[in-house]
């Protein structure tokens, strides 16, 4: 049994959990409650409402270090006020050899006060689409999010837009906070 049911089915097909306090609630044949489990946002549910599970069904998988800004409607992607160098950086992974679009502190640059960086998902009349929370289709990106499509990419409900990084998942090693705890050892300020 899903319990606050919010789903959308992505461009893939797979389901999307898009509820914020959602949860698979396992019952036996009696509908006595064995266990309830919590989903994240944005996870892929791999079941549905009513389907019989045996021990050690995977149930939903997430990414535990970043947090998705999720699509909440059909249409074409564009970009607000990202401007290369200004308020988004191509930046490359040696230990990954990837490279992402990372969205980075725009109030920096000279003329950045007015900057707002936005995904907008918008119709094929280039309109922004109205969702049901009553706005347009419009998510702002905040500092360190990382792109996840690209400008005119067709996006379903569901689909991930931005990935922003947990706190723990910023540090590389466990040597990141070591230089911390030598302060607090030496009782001296940084």
């Amino acid at each position: 049994k899903i319990k606050n049911r919010a789903i959308a089915k992505d461009s893939k097909g797979q389901n999307i959990a898009t509820g914020r306090t959602m949860s698979i609630i396992i019952v036996d044949q009696s509908a006595k409650e064995l266990a309830t489990h919590k989903i994240a946002y944005g996870a892929r549910l791999f079941v549905d409402e009513g389907d019989t599970v045996k021990r050690g069904t995977r149930l939903a998988s997430w990414d535990p270090y970043t947090r998705p800004i999720l699509s909440e409607a059909h249409g074409v992607v564009d970009f607000e006020d990202l401007i290369e160098g200004s308020s988004v950086r191509e930046q490359t992974d040696e230990m990954k050899g990837t490279s992402n679009r990372v969205i980075v502190d725009w109030r920096t640059s000279p003329r950045g006060n007015e900057l707002k960086p936005a995904i907008v998902v918008k119709d094929k009349q280039g309109k922004p689409i109205k969702v049901a929370r009553g706005g347009d289709a419009r998510y702002l990106l905040s500092v360190d999010a990382v792109l996840s499509v690209d400008r005119n990419a067709e996006v379903k409900a569901g689909d991930v837009l931005a990935r922003i990084p947990t706190s723990s998942a910023k540090q590389s090693d466990i040597t990141g906070g070591l230089p911390r705890v030598v302060e607090l050892f030496e009782a001296r300020k940084p």
